[in-house]
């Protein structure tokens, strides 16, 4: 009886490879909890301690799942903070083309003075394929730059 419950788990948890649920897992769980009861109790009450820990097991199972996928949508969006390079703008509607990610995007400036082509600016929000920036003031110091600016050839 102990070999069916041991057969039980291996399949299980091998399918739970090729799945990614958390139900076959538990399933797997109960099976080889129940192989290990089955060397105390008798063979005979095997299936109520297999029911018994899949009513158990099943409904963690889904409890973790629904955790874990909540956490998972508390991840930030990682455009935001990056800068992005104004291309040029703005047009009638007060758009901006900038460059990010090597393709042009459409932008429109939230916080800040407005830019001008050759200007940083950085994404603060995102609305679809609208980006919402942020630009910073310059601020001109009268000191030269510690590096000196590159040369792309």
């Amino acid at each position: 009886m102990l070999i069916i419950y041991i057969v039980i788990a291996f399949g299980a948890g091998l399918a739970e490879l090729f799945t990614g649920t958390f139900y076959l897992a538990a399933v797997a769980l109960a099976a080889l909890f129940t192989a290990i009861t089955g060397l105390l109790l008798p063979g005979a009450v095997l299936h109520w301690v297999f029911l018994g820990f899949c009513l158990v097991l099943l409904p963690a199972g889904v409890w973790l799942r629904h955790r874990l996928a909540g956490k998972s949508g508390d991840l930030g969006d990682f455009d935001l903070g990056q800068g992005v390079d104004v291309v040029s703008g703005p047009d009638s509607n007060q758009q901006y083309s900038v460059r990010y990610r090597g393709a042009e995007w459409l932008a429109v400036v939230d916080d800040g003075p407005p830019p001008h082509p050759g200007d940083r600016a950085v994404i603060i929000a995102k609305t679809d394929n609208l980006l919402h920036l942020g630009v910073l003031p310059k601020q001109d110091s009268g000191k030269e730059p510690l590096c000196p600016p590159s040369s792309s050839s």
